[in-house]
């Protein structure tokens, strides 16, 4: 619940506001902070729901066991569901039963210790960032937008970075490729907390290894060039961000662009070369076409992974300043242990982001099916 005073202090100090704005807005980040929880509804009508639901399912599988050929399948299928029983256990425990967990804690409302039970109101709540602006400092709507940029950015970097570095690994010219290789993908074997933090000390005003190359290139080019404060503008600690993830995740892409080059055959590039088609267009015409459907169920996983990238959001800038490099996930954790442990709240942010990657798979699966068939 200090968070909102940590903020405005913050501010002050940097000479970004005079006191009685950050004042201000302190106040109004504590009203939305401390805001009452939803009043406390009834359960009935969503356990009715629920068993209506579970009613019908029963019944339609009663129905369908008492066909005999359902039967007859069953039983012949005995020995793979006992192979795949173990499977089935182990996602039950590991993935259904989180997000059933995840999804009834969203249903419920106020700090821990006085939660209660309010329906979808803090849904409501979110999505109507909570009778303010929808666009307002830490509002899910504004939250959102950064964690669209910051998904399409990093995507974008990773996969031209690592469809360049993959194209020259796979030259046959090359020397040395597989020390090459070795080197390159150590960023992606690192744990990314440990890379985050050392980013995190590369962009330190003072003493960072960024802000020393900035200061040599000024004296070399005869520039003035003043340290730059990261973390006090949002363009600034974006960036930083950026570069650290853009560092974490290009190698993946690498990887799996040289995989798809030593599936390309070599007949069609030779026929291409034949026909006159140049480097460039072979490039663009050949290549990309016949490596587009294994590019793009790895843009699905990284666009995955970097929606939901806390660590370096989180390490690196911290939010800062005050909350505006923040990401959904980030925001959700705030919720959850910065502000007054209203786990509710964070758990219907925790749905809505599953909501939402939900929603992006299924487009970029169609986009990837589509690939598949246009390649065959």
């Amino acid at each position: 619940a200090w968070e909102p005073a940590r903020q405005a202090m913050r501010k002050v100090l940097r000479g970004e506001v005079d006191a009685a704005t950050a004042l201000a807005e302190a106040e109004r980040r504590f009203a939305q902070v401390l805001r009452p929880a939803p009043a406390a509804r009834s359960p009935l009508p969503a356990i009715f729901v629920l068993g209506a639901f579970a009613l019908v399912g029963a019944f339609a599988l009663v129905q369908r066991a008492r066909t005999r050929a359902f039967r007859e399948s069953v039983r012949g299928s005995l020995p793979a569901y006992a192979w795949l029983a173990h499977a089935v256990l182990a996602v039950g425990v590991l993935v259904v039963l989180p997000l059933t967990v995840g999804a009834a804690a969203s249903l419920f409302g106020g700090p821990a210790g006085e939660t209660h039970y309010v329906g979808l109101a803090n849904f409501v709540d979110i999505l109507s960032a909570r009778g303010g602006p929808l666009l307002a400092s830490g509002s899910f709507w504004l939250v959102l937008l950064v964690t669209l940029l910051w998904t399409v950015v990093n995507v974008a970097l990773h996969l031209g970075l690592g469809l360049g570095f993959g194209l020259l690994l796979a030259r046959p010219v090359l020397r040395m490729r597989a020390l090459y290789r070795v080197l390159l993908i150590i960023p992606w074997a690192v744990p990314n907390y440990v890379t985050a933090l050392a980013w995190k000390g590369m962009f330190h005003r003072q003493f960072g290894a960024v802000t020393g190359v900035t200061l040599w290139l000024g004296e070399t080019f005869q520039l003035t060039l003043e340290p730059i404060a990261w973390f006090s503008r949002f363009s600034t600690a974006f960036t930083a961000n950026v570069a650290t993830n853009a560092w974490l995740g290009f190698p993946f892409m690498m990887v799996v662009t040289v995989a798809a080059l030593g599936s390309v055959p070599k007949e069609v590039l030779e026929a291409a070369e034949v026909d006159g088609a140049s480097r460039t267009q072979r490039l663009w015409h050949v290549t990309l076409p016949l490596i587009k459907p294994s590019l793009v169920p790895a843009v699905t996983l990284g666009a995955i992974w970097t929606f939901n990238m806390f660590n370096v959001v989180f390490l690196v800038s911290g939010g800062d300043p005050d909350g505006t490099t923040d990401i959904l996930v980030s925001e959700a954790y705030r919720w959850a242990f910065t502000r007054d442990a209203q786990y509710g709240y964070a758990a219907a942010y925790a749905v809505l982001i599953f909501g939402l990657l939900a929603l992006g798979t299924r487009l970029l699966g169609r986009i990837d099916a589509r690939a598949r068939r246009n390649a065959a």
